[in-house]
């Protein structure tokens, strides 16, 4: 990796502030980065000539997996402690994603074409809303589908791109274009080798944030 790439730790350190908004950015947006982490979990491609953006999205769109485990951590100001959850993310071609949280408690976040529903066992509760109701979310989901697509393009609309590091030890460093998108988030940052993503940080903008470590093994 580059001296000056981001690293997780050096990003996350920064200063927070109160507010439910990144809350609610964590819990959406963390479901929706299974889309990378999904085209990335199998093999390794052939090397090519140089390492940019285009390449790192061409390698996470040719290699595709049902389901991955993962383990995230949340880190919130009403917690005294980190959040630890486990679970399995899943991606159904061609817009299905989906987030089944199996503990500390139950919980599924699914997001399919224009609608997201969250349920949750523990809370007894059920709910569904439209993206085209939540610009900002919808420019959040979209931004992880051109991923999926290996849509450079409308990647660099949504987002600020920066790729640094190598093909062995890199780092894709997402920050919202419009002031919709950064109401949601502050960043999220990806880290990799090859095609295969190890962690996604997700920082809200009230300084909130949660990291997802992908696991070994595939989910079910």
């Amino acid at each position: 990796m580059t001296s000056g790439a981001p690293r997780t730790d050096r990003l996350l350190s920064n200063g927070r502030d109160s507010g439910l908004t990144g809350r609610r950015a964590l819990r959406w947006g963390s479901g929706c980065g299974c889309v990378v982490v999904l085209l990335g979990s199998l093999g390794h491609a052939a090397a090519p000539s140089q390492w940019t953006v285009e390449v790192l999205m061409g390698l996470l769109k040719a290699q595709r997996e049902h389901s991955v485990r993962f383990q995230e951590s949340t880190y919130s100001s009403l917690l005294t402690k980190p959040l630890i959850a486990h679970g399995v993310l899943k991606f159904v071609p061609p817009d299905r994603l989906e987030k089944l949280i199996t503990a500390p408690s139950h919980e599924q976040y699914v997001v399919e074409g224009n609608r997201v529903t969250f349920e949750s066992e523990r809370k007894g509760v059920k709910r569904t809303i439209s993206l085209e109701e939540y610009p900002a979310l919808r420019s959040f989901v979209e931004a992880f589908r051109s991923s999926l697509n290996g849509d450079v393009v409308q990647l660099y609309q949504v987002y600020e791109v920066t790729l640094e590091g190598s093909r062995e030890e890199w780092t894709l460093l997402l920050r919202p274009r419009e002031p919709s998108g950064k109401s949601v988030v502050d960043y999220i940052l990806f880290t990799g080798s090859e095609g295969r993503v190890a962690t996604i940080a997700i920082r809200a903008p009230d300084g909130d944030r949660s990291v997802m470590t992908i696991l070994q093994g595939a989910g079910r």
